[in-house]
């Protein structure tokens, strides 16, 4: 019993390790958009004034 307890743990953690990554995976590509649109904004700005 004891090792179906230990197999139970381990594949618990697993699904938290890869449901972690998901969820940083996430917010990465999230926040690398959001900086990508800021930089475009303040070039597009930057570019009607000079014109």
């Amino acid at each position: 019993m004891k090792e179906y307890q230990n197999l139970i743990g381990k594949v618990i953690i697993a699904a938290a390790i890869i449901v972690g990554a998901v969820i940083i995976g996430n917010a990465i590509l999230e926040a690398s958009g959001n900086i990508g649109a800021q930089i475009a904004a303040a070039l597009n700005t930057i570019a009607s004034q000079i014109k």
